[in-house]
């Protein structure tokens, strides 16, 4: 047996199925499977497993599946549960969902189906054990986590790096307010071969009076005020960097003080005469066009070439949605209160359909006041609805927001399958379909208006 490939416990009560699962997962997975409760219980005790295909209703035995579901994750919280059955009843597959399945899966089910949904199940995995491995195996004298692997973080990974072996001694990282331009410069300082040391100057949230003093410090009565020595940034960066964060924000007259220190890597303290050498490299971050701004006599052309020897652009969170589970995932395992938590992968699909126009620090604002609103362990998408109600606009206009409020879009959209199948089966005759359902003619019909299928009673065969 091949211990490497993801171990799967297959729990149903029909042993055709069970037969079928091996052979649908040939080559891709180790597949077990068991007819009854107690043998599933049994093999979950004895064996680690990554996924758990659960069937939720089992002949001769009243116990439901919620009751396997809790007893399941008592005995193994680490495992993935896929809900793979027939039942209709929305109630009860809410019911799973709030405890934590991770997917649902109708029966009569393909083997495509099967496939696609242990797949996703798997990548998700390996998406929340990378982030938790970040999470507990962090080195802060590296640097903050750079998180996320879709091809524009693995061009900024590059771009870090280069600019790093090259020791450039004047950077300048662009880009959108809260894509991570300070998270970057800190990686920069801590891999760029020096102490680590980092003093940070917000440019934009100093007055005009103010970033002089802030710069490059005073002495004691130099100006009405000044009580006492002051040692501004470049001095307390001596060996280290300097971070001018918005730096396409200082007032323009300032400017020309900038790029004289940058020149000459020496400055006068305010109430002296005297130069003062300092040995130090330069981050520069804006979210301002400097081209635009230069044009527009806002910003020194000089300076802006002076600032600008090295350029990177760090993504903004749109450039870069599939980093938006690993993100999620990386929050939850670093505070330890959220840790339980679980995104349902509707609710991640409408975080990844999200424009984020705060970038990364907005999401983690909107992740922090999901985990805190929701009282289940489970984070669903009428959550992200209630926290964000821009994307509610995300689901088909067919479908009432009212009932995908309730339910969830995963449950509307089984139901609204299983509706149209009996249609299909009626050959468009709404009252046969009714039977087919086993409802009453005016329940199939409220029920179908409310999925978008018919829009009045009169449409009726």
């Amino acid at each position: 047996m091949n211990t490497q490939l993801p171990r799967i416990l297959a729990i149903d009560d029909d042993q055709d199925w069970l037969n079928q699962i091996p052979l649908i997962l040939d080559e891709e997975c180790v597949v077990d499977g068991f007819p009854t409760v107690d043998q599933g219980m049994q093999a979950i005790q004895q064996g680690d497993y990554d996924i758990i295909l659960l069937d939720i209703n089992f002949e001769g035995d009243n116990r439901s599946g919620l009751d396997l579901f809790r007893r399941i994750h008592a005995v193994d919280r680490g495992a993935d549960v896929i809900v793979i059955s027939g039942e209709t009843n929305s109630e009860r597959l809410l019911a799973i969902f709030n405890a934590g399945a991770s997917l649902c899966v109708s029966k009569p089910a393909s083997p495509d189906q099967i496939r696609e949904a242990v797949r996703k199940t798997l990548r998700n995995r390996e998406i929340r054990f990378r982030a938790l491995h970040l999470a507990t195996s962090a080195d802060p004298k590296v640097g903050p986590v750079l998180v996320g692997n879709s091809p524009v973080m693995l061009r900024l990974r590059a771009d870090i790096l280069r600019v790093v072996n090259s020791k450039a001694e004047n950077i300048l990282l662009t880009g959108e307010s809260g894509s991570g331009k300070e998270v970057v410069a800190k990686t920069i300082a801590m891999q760029g071969g020096r102490t680590g040391k980092m003093v940070v100057v917000n440019c934009g949230a100093l007055s005009d009076g103010l970033i002089e003093a802030e710069l490059f410090g005073h002495t004691k009565g130099s100006f009405t005020g000044a009580v006492g020595e002051r040692v501004g940034a470049f001095e307390a960066a001596n060996g280290g960097y300097i971070f001018l964060d918005e730096v396409g924000e200082m007032p323009l007259h300032q400017q020309p003080k900038l790029l004289r220190v940058l020149q000459e890597r020496s400055f006068q303290k305010i109430g002296t005469n005297h130069e003062t050498p300092v040995n130090f490299r330069m981050i520069a971050a804006t979210h301002v066009d400097l081209d635009k701004a230069v044009e527009e006599k806002k910003f020194r052309e000089d300076l802006k070439y002076r600032i600008a020897r090295e350029v990177i652009h760090i993504p903004s969170l749109r450039e870069r949605i599939e980093d938006i589970p690993e993100l999620v995932a990386w929050y939850l395992a670093t505070v330890h209160a959220h840790r339980n938590k679980k995104f349902t992968n509707e609710a991640m699909e409408l975080l990844q359909a999200y424009s984020w126009p705060g970038n990364v620090r907005q999401l983690h604002s909107v992740v922090e006041t999901l985990c805190n609103r929701c009282t289940e362990n489970v984070v669903r998408e009428k959550d992200v609805c209630q926290v964000i109600p821009e994307v509610s606009t995300i689901f088909t206009s067919q479908v009432t927001k009212a009932l995908v409020g309730r339910y969830g879009s995963q449950l509307v959209t089984s139901e609204k399958r299983r509706f149209e199948k009996a249609i299909i089966e009626a050959h468009g005759d709404r009252t046969k379909a009714a039977e087919i359902l086993g409802l009453s003619r005016a329940t199939f019909f409220r029920k179908a208006k409310d999925l978008g299928l018919v829009k009045t009673r009169v449409m009726g065969g």
